[in-house]
């Protein structure tokens, strides 16, 4: 392994078995690389779009759970629970307002976080794939590597986003 930016073969990529000597294989291993970038980019874009579904679901099952809610007596506009505390205490007892608060942390969904769990790993694994390749200081694979992530942004960047305002 050359430690510095160089165009030449003979450096393992990944495996041990793959090892690009020639200008043709070289190639190959740059064109595999950009495929492997876009494949990256569309998993990110995928998973920003199963993000919002999960979202839209979840705020689904929140109205339906706090429809399933309702009770008989009518409920107190600013959402106050009066609560007087007992106990043999010498000091003497006031009531305490409780106020109750939106929830700050989503649900935990298990159909919606396990999946959301394994896109992380893939993506990881992905990311650290492409690591490996640009740490063999081949100026080729790295060129291919930015490129193909360039092309994937292109093609799938808009997917997913939360700023519908770009058209």
């Amino acid at each position: 392994m050359t430690p510095w930016l160089h165009f030449s073969g003979g450096d393992y990529l990944i495996f041990k078995t793959w090892m690009p000597e020639s200008k043709g294989a070289i190639a190959g291993a740059c064109i595999g690389l950009v495929a492997f970038c876009i494949l990256e980019r569309w998993i990110a874009a995928f998973r920003r779009q199963m993000e919002i579904q999960w979202g839209a679901l979840a705020l689904i099952l929140r109205k339906q759970c706090n429809s399933n809610d309702v009770d008989d007596k009518p409920k107190d506009p600013s959402d106050k629970i009066d609560v007087i505390e007992e106990g043999c205490s010498p000091l003497p007892v006031t009531p305490v307002t409780v106020r109750s608060r939106p929830r700050l942390v989503p649900p935990f969904i298990p159909m919606h976080d396990i999946i959301r769990g394994v896109f992380q790993a893939v993506q990881s694994l992905f990311s650290y794939t492409l690591m490996l390749a640009v740490m063999t200081f081949n100026a080729s694979y790295i060129i291919s590597i930015v490129l193909g992530l360039a092309i994937g942004e292109v093609l799938f960047g808009r997917i997913g986003r939360l700023n519908r305002s770009r058209v």
